[in-house]
């Protein structure tokens, strides 16, 4: 089994109401690089029912941080305790100063525009400010080690057209608390029609490509270095290290 789907097959184990919804999606991609690590203090914010934080090194020491009890007691229950859960908000995170090597954020800032939007909490200008994403960026800020890494998944909004965060949002709240960051895009194949699955280019060709490759070989393929704004890209990933 390819490890896409041995996590897919977890995922639909533990909770199939979890389930990302997409065979590529680009947190395929994040766990590939966290598999890496070692010897490490890493927050997973808003990580649910533990999902990425169990495919960590043994060796690591890992808090997964989110508001939902019931997704945290699953955690413990699962994963037989070796993620350390706590139950609280993005906003307040209650971690000392300069505690963390490395902050996994998966798909969790569009979580912030939304709210957001919704209490209608938002300052206008050439760039929308939202105060929640700026809030949860200065604590991460706050909780890393000098030196220490966000990695960030999040959807594109030029491709849902919904509520997700725009290139330039992202950059612009990044820019006010990380001044060395990447950020890369996922999945830039074209959706040439909304109506029309078959046209849409960024679903059916890592489908295809996948009955000729090796699945995680094509997921590492999808991630494209930021020389240009690709509007077309299914999602973000962002590698940001906090200043010494």
């Amino acid at each position: 089994m390819n490890e896409r789907n041995r996590i897919k097959s977890k995922i639909l184990k533990y909770n199939t109401n979890r389930w990302w919804g997409d065979d590529f999606d680009v947190r395929f991609f994040l766990i590939s690089k966290i598999k890496k690590l070692q010897n490490k203090k890493i927050l997973d914010l808003g990580g649910g029912i533990g999902i990425i934080s169990s495919e960590l090194k043994k060796s690591n020491f890992c808090i997964n941080l989110d508001i939902e009890r019931k997704d945290l007691k699953k955690c413990e229950v699962s994963f037989n305790k070796l993620i350390h859960v706590i139950e609280g908000s993005m906003l307040k995170i209650p971690l000392k100063e300069d505690s963390l090597d490395y902050v996994i954020c998966a798909n969790i800032l569009e979580v912030a525009k939304s709210i957001d939007i919704k209490n209608n909490h938002i300052v206008k200008g050439d760039i929308v400010i939202y105060p929640s994403l700026k809030n949860i960026l200065l604590e991460i800020n706050r909780i890393l080690k000098p030196k220490g890494v966000l990695l960030i998944t999040t959807p594109n909004n030029s491709y849902y057209e919904s509520s997700k965060l725009t290139y330039d949002e992202l950059v612009y709240h990044l820019n006010r608390n990380f001044k060395n960051f990447s950020v890369n895009f996922y999945n830039t194949f074209p959706r040439l029609s909304k109506k029309y699955k078959k046209l849409n280019l960024a679903n059916i060709v890592p489908k295809i490509l996948s009955k000729i490759k090796n699945p995680d070989s094509i997921i590492q393929l999808l991630i494209k270095e930021n020389t240009v704004k690709n509007k077309n890209s299914v999602s973000f990933y962002v590698e940001a290290v906090k200043k010494e």
